[in-house]
């Protein structure tokens, strides 16, 4: 995708030998901050549950893999009170998602390590919701220990709504989730640490496998072992719809060139020691107190 203001100028930046252990370095850099925005989503998408649920008198127990409201007998909900904690929740992610988005393409010039985390917490939010449409024909109130009975399959059964539609709602997300990968493509290549780097294809595919690739399949790892059987699948879809995404930014680095302002410096090679603290405390705080 070209951005009108930004062609055919490109922003100096710091030159950095393409090294092995430089390639290293950006892939770990990206990871850890894959991991902690990866999982402040599923935790957003939790914490926008529980409140509407209890904002609506409901009791609720919470888990970082899923959210259970009670009572579950069926004359203690109505179709208004379904909509409004099993679709909230999704919507609002994606809401928040494509504003971070929003931000990030307005401030072409911001250039450090949060940038990345806001580009990752954008993308987790959007894929969340995404995979949970993908899954929503397979979640039946019939078994609730399998975790697909959530959000956009809950208000399916309960509003009764033609199993086909579900099945239209799955197809959509996958052209979704191929689209989303073409928008991002851009993003994805202002991390290029050479101005001359994303003039062609193997140069841009380059940028991405470092940037975006290798740093959810690193990260899928710690993601996944943070899960219950209960959360197990739905994780790892979500990590497999990340791989659809991927084929929409390979997809765009086929069609056209990226004409982007690239970042100040290349901010991902460095010894990531921060990230890396915060990401173990994150992970070891979920892992003790919020995995059920």
């Amino acid at each position: 995708m070209i951005e009108d203001e930004e062609i055919p100028f490109y922003q100096e930046v710091q030159e950095a030998g393409d090294d092995l252990i430089n390639k290293i370095l950006r892939i770990a850099t990206s990871s850890l901050l894959f991991i902690l925005s990866f999982i402040s989503s599923n935790l957003l998408l939790q914490l926008f549950t529980v409140w509407m649920a209890r904002a609506l008198k409901y009791k609720t127990v919470f888990t970082y893999n899923l959210i259970s409201v009670y009572p579950w007998d069926y004359h203690y909900w109505s179709r208004t009170n379904i909509v409004l904690i099993y679709f909230f929740a999704p919507l609002a992610c994606l809401t928040i998602g494509f504003f971070a988005f929003y931000i990030l393409w307005s401030n072409t010039s911001w250039s450090n390590v949060l940038r990345i985390f806001f580009f990752w917490l954008a993308v987790n939010l959007i894929n969340l919701v995404l995979t949970h449409a993908l899954l929503s024909p397979l979640g039946s109130p019939n078994n609730r220990s399998d975790g697909l009975y959530q959000t956009f399959a809950v208000v399916g059964a309960f509003l009764w709504i033609n199993p086909a539609f579900m099945v239209i709602l799955s197809i959509g997300s996958l052209a979704a989730s191929l689209f989303l990968g073409l928008a991002i493509r851009n993003e994805i290549m202002r991390y290029s640490f050479s101005k001359t780097l994303i003039l062609n294809k193997r140069g841009m595919d380059s940028i991405a496998i470092q940037v975006f690739v290798l740093p959810f399949l690193a990260g899928g790892l710690p993601v996944i072992l943070l899960c219950s059987p209960v959360g197990f699948f739905t994780t790892v879809m979500q990590l497999a719809n990340l791989g659809i995404i991927s084929i929409g930014v390979f997809m765009m680095n086929s069609l056209t060139g990226a004409n982007v302002r690239c970042i100040k410096s290349d901010v991902l090679n460095h010894v990531p020691i921060i990230e890396l603290a915060i990401c173990v405390s994150a992970w070891f705080a979920v892992f003790i107190f919020l995995k059920q």
